[in-house]
């Protein structure tokens, strides 16, 4: 699957995924994404777990991760992008003159209408933890829906590499953490992450107590991540109970 910086290196052994990094530390960001999700309200259906590892292709080692395949026998990931595409809708056209809140609720009558499940619930929390991780990468091949022989079902929250600022190329580690704060931006509704986050109700809680032993446990190895999610934790405190 294509991510809008460019194609990831990927690997499929098994029933395993393992990312490589490409951009600096994605598969920090994809842990850490992993622990504060499993920190949370979300359902466990919507989980995808993720661990750090080291991949070796032809004696060439890689930084990374790795997540089990959470597809069953005969399904597939279907993208926004390519439902969209067949129904030949433009998402430029879904959004123009609209506010936030109500391309996003365009967007959900939309699908209401053409896979016949109701994804409400799924973007209120999908939009939140997305601001709180700065998630810059949710293009519209990165939502995605699972297809099988009994129709749609909700795709598990995944693909968080490009948070928390792990694009060294664009956020140096040498760069002010509050400018990189600043130069991030959104997608796919609006570039202001508030925004997005605000534009449904949400029920989504975070353990506060418990995220913030996270951080204190892992902090030499998070590095500027500590920082970036205490900074996101002040921000969004009514989502941390």
């Amino acid at each position: 699957m294509s991510s809008s910086k460019g194609d990831q290196l990927k690997w499929k052994i098994e029933n395993k995924w393992g990312k490589a990094d490409k951009f600096g530390y994605e598969g920090l960001a994809e842990w850490v994404a992993f622990e504060l999700i499993s920190r949370s309200n979300i359902p466990l259906q919507l989980r995808v777990p993720y661990k750090r590892c080291v991949l070796v292709e032809n004696g060439v080692s890689y930084q990374g991760c790795y997540s089990e395949d959470f597809l069953l026998p005969g399904e597939s990931i279907i993208t926004l992008h390519r439902i969209l595409e067949s129904y030949g809708v433009k998402f430029d056209e879904l959004q123009q003159g609209r506010g936030t809140r109500d391309s996003v609720l365009l967007l959900i009558e939309f699908l209401k209408s053409v896979l016949k499940i109701d994804t409400l619930e799924y973007f209120s929390m999908m939009l939140p933890l997305d601001a709180i991780l700065l998630n810059e990468d949710r293009h519209l091949n990165n939502i995605a829906f699972i297809h099988g022989t009994k129709g749609y079902r909700l795709c598990p929250l995944f693909d968080h590499g490009l948070s928390l600022l792990s694009d060294t190329s664009d956020y140096p580690l040498h760069m002010p953490t509050s400018v990189a704060l600043r130069k991030v931006k959104a997608k796919p509704f609006s570039s202001d992450f508030s925004k997005q986050a605000r534009a449904l109700e949400t029920s989504i809680q975070f353990n506060r107590i418990s995220v913030m032993e996270f951080i204190e446990e892992h902090d030499n190895e998070l590095g500027r991540i500590a920082q970036i999610l205490k900074s996101q934790i002040k921000k969004y405190e009514h989502l941390f109970v």
